[in-house]
């Protein structure tokens, strides 16, 4: 499996050359008609003069991949996640320390009692994703919601000891590592395949120091509790579950 970046028209070679020295992803040659079937396997980077997304093989049916907030706001709900929230403050804040694409962070912003969040992502080509995906929103809707948006390309343990203050609420989503590639969408197996971060040790432990009320990790409902911290209560669904841990 390889990965490239690739410009799909003239406007955007530019962009395309910036951004393959930025993030050290090599420039697609396209090779000859006949050897198009050997990358089907392989990712690429794509700018486009409307935006940046992520697909996998050269076929013209390849849907790209991105953050498409418009489309989360208006087409997708996570109770189990947004359950999770009761409780928290009027105007909590919120530490995003793995964001991905942001779309955790949209169903926390969804929540009314939230005020602020702060998006970490350590995966440069990752972020340069969620930012692209951030500016372009149509939506009057999705984009007062993400006013709510800081995002910082960082790794989340250095932000947090960086970090003078504190957060109401602190969410960690690990990758479900182990889990079968079948039942993994086209979002996080991109994540699984591409990513070279790994979630670090103590990021929990850490993290509970740094919460004012709550810390909430995403699992698998098979998965072993992260860092083998039992917590308060878990919010379950038929494929994820929420590990609450109370800080107050």
């Amino acid at each position: 499996m390889r990965f490239y970046l690739t410009f799909d028209d003239p406007q955007s070679r530019a962009r395309a050359l910036m951004l393959s020295k930025k993030l050290n992803i090599e420039i697609f040659k396209k090779p000859t008609q006949q050897k198009l079937k050997e990358f089907s396997e392989d990712y690429f980077f794509t700018c486009s003069k409307d935006r940046l997304f992520l697909k996998k093989g050269l076929r013209h049916d390849s849907k790209p991949i991105f953050s498409d907030f418009d489309d989360w706001t208006k087409n997708y709900d996570d109770n189990l996640l947004k359950s999770s929230t009761k409780g928290l403050p009027k105007n909590f804040s919120c530490l995003d320390l793995t964001a991905g694409f942001g779309k955790d962070a949209l169903e926390i912003s969804k929540v009314v009692n939230c005020k602020s969040l702060i998006l970490i992502e350590k995966e440069a080509w990752v972020f340069e994703l969620l930012v692209d995906g951030i500016k372009n929103t149509s939506s009057c809707r999705t984009g007062d919601l993400l006013k709510k948006f800081k995002a910082f390309n960082m790794d989340s343990l250095k932000f947090l000891k960086s970090k003078n203050g504190t957060f109401d609420l602190v969410y960690i989503d690990p990758m479900f590592l182990g889990v079968q590639k079948s039942k993994a969408k086209k979002h996080m197996q991109a994540l699984r395949d591409l990513s070279t971060a790994v979630i670090q040790k103590q990021l929990l432990k850490t993290s509970l120091d740094f919460a004012n009320y709550r810390v909430i990790v995403k699992r698998h409902k098979n998965m072993e509790y992260l860092e083998g911290i039992v917590p308060d209560r878990s919010v379950k669904g038929k494929v994820v579950r929420y590990d609450i841990y109370n800080t107050n």
